[in-house]
């Protein structure tokens, strides 16, 4: 069994953010989604070269897309994250 330093259920605004900011202070981490995206409600969709807001208008400079985290296709979404 794998161990971890933390467990993050949700990688919304926060869950993502603080799984990251751990994963680069060399912590492990396991992110668990039940969406198929990462982002929780600020996630946009690319639809004809523009960034659709899916959950409604929501406004974030944070860099989901380059942030570390590692996608798994499996549903729920998993995620392992180490630092780079």
């Amino acid at each position: 069994m794998e161990k971890y330093d933390y467990l993050v259920v949700g990688a919304g605004l926060f869950g993502a953010t603080f799984a990251y900011e751990a994963a680069k202070r060399g912590k492990r981490v396991k992110v668990i989604e039940k969406r198929d995206h990462i982002a929780g409600n600020i996630y946009t969709k690319e639809v004809d070269g523009i960034q659709v807001h899916q959950y409604g208008a929501h406004i974030s400079t944070l860099p989901i897309r380059k942030s570390g985290i590692t996608l798994t296709n499996s549903q729920p979404l998993t995620a392992t994250l180490t630092a780079r």
